[in-house]
């Protein structure tokens, strides 16, 4: 019996498409060029009127991304091992839950964790695939992915946009399901 692939994915742009995932490019470019910003570095809310922000443009993210079903479909016969790995912060944990709920994909996942300590996602990611000992990882933020190559033994899958298709990744797949069944043909 072969041994079932243990992936973790991210959700917004992995699980959930977000049409704000072409923004990445933009925000990256002007913090590199316009604020001198060069590490990998995220802005995180404080304030409640920051977190009523936050949670508005998150709420983009309201379609299951190409591919979810195929994703039930593996979880269920036992293929993959499904853990979802979300930066979201602590704030946004009900609207996470009501989101999985609502389009029955909760009991999808062997492990929903999200980041309850409000810690810079790049690191909250590298921590928790350090962890669990993930043999694939699915990110659609560029800056992640570069940041968790070389820093963690799992495999790091990268979902692109538009704006990035140009970007030279070796892993790098247009949605979920093209990354899903790479996974499902090398496992």
């Amino acid at each position: 019996m072969k041994k079932k692939i243990i992936v973790g994915l991210d959700f917004d742009g992995v699980v959930a498409y977000s049409p704000l995932r072409i923004l990445r490019l933009p925000v990256a470019l002007a913090k590199r060029h316009l604020l001198g910003i060069r590490e990998t570095h995220f802005w995180v809310p404080k304030t409640p009127l920051e977190k009523k922000l936050w949670s508005l443009a998150f709420s983009t993210s309201v379609f299951p991304g190409r591919g979810t079903a195929l994703l039930r479909q593996l979880a269920n016969e036992g293929i993959i091992e499904a853990h979802l790995v979300t930066a979201r912060f602590s704030f946004m944990q009900n609207n996470l839950n009501q989101w999985l709920h609502r389009r029955g994909m909760h009991n999808v996942f062997s492990g929903i964790i999200l980041n309850t300590r409000d810690e810079q996602p790049h690191l909250f990611k590298e921590r928790i695939i350090n962890a669990k000992r993930f043999d694939y990882f699915i990110e659609d933020n560029l800056d992640i992915v570069r940041y968790l190559t070389g820093r963690t033994k799992t495999n790091v899958f990268w979902i692109y946009n538009i704006l990035d298709h140009a970007t030279s990744y070796p892993y790098k797949f247009p949605y979920l399901e093209k990354a899903l069944r790479a996974i499902v043909r090398s496992g």
